[in-house]
């Protein structure tokens, strides 16, 4: 009898050990599962960033490319004389047409936005806006009216709604007429901040001051075949 309860107490503890074991398993296995996702998230972070910054790397040295060969190509086409004058001439309207837009339906559009809401200093957003404004028309592969729309504060439902699609309309209508070109133009946006300004490739915007250093890009210039039809527009210290 003493072995037969022996053996009971026996399986009872074995049985405990088995439930207890159990109970606390499943807990381990999700701090292991959760130690080695923190791990795993921690490399994959490390590793974005160093994606990063190849990428910043290459953007530089693309970018650093670009102002080269415009600057080869600007040297090679000054001493031209079989330029396709019927493409020079396209291209000078198509820059006038940008200008025009730029300064009248983007202006326009930034200048009606903001007058919705009080502004510090007035003309620093505007400038701001403007930029923001050809950045995404000049500067993406796809513009968005979506995206204008956030820029200016529009809602779909609001008057200045209109105006945002005008400005939509007209930039992608401009955008197809320059894309249909021959020798297909770019858009030069890149500078040096803190660098002066250089009178051959920018003229500045609003009351800059053209002897103070180039602060940011509000247009980009319009490029095409070496030559500059268009300079940048950029923004200094304001004149006092």
């Amino acid at each position: 009898m003493a072995d037969a309860a022996e053996i009971e107490v026996d399986e009872a503890i074995s049985g405990s050990e088995i439930e207890q074991s159990g109970a606390d398993e499943p807990d381990e296995v999700i701090e292991r599962g959760i130690s080695e996702l923190e791990s795993e998230v921690g490399s994959l972070r490390e590793a974005l960033q160093e994606v990063r910054g190849e990428l910043a790397k290459l953007r530089a040295s693309v970018a650093d490319l670009d102002v080269r060969v415009d600057g080869i190509q600007s040297q090679w086409t000054r001493h031209r004389d079989d330029l396709d004058d019927l493409q020079s001439e396209g291209h000078r309207i198509l820059a006038e047409k940008y200008v025009g837009f730029v300064e009248q339906v983007l202006f326009g559009l930034a200048r009606r936005a903001l007058a919705l809401t009080p502004q510090e200093d007035f003309g620093e957003s505007l400038s701001r806006a403007v930029q923001r404004l050809c950045l995404e028309i000049f500067g993406r592969v796809q513009p968005s009216e979506a995206r204008i729309r956030r820029i200016v504060k529009a809602k779909s439902s609001d008057a200045l709604a209109a105006h945002v699609n005008n400005a939509f309309r007209q930039g992608i209508a401009l955008l197809s007429e320059v894309n249909s070109m021959k020798d297909r133009p770019f858009w030069d946006f890149e500078f040096l901040e803190g660098e002066p300004m250089n009178a051959e490739r920018q003229r500045v915007w609003g009351k800059s001051d053209p002897e103070a250093p180039v602060l940011y890009v509000v247009s980009p210039a319009y490029v095409a075949g070496g030559v500059r039809y268009c300079l940048q527009r950029v923004v200094t210290a304001q004149v006092p």
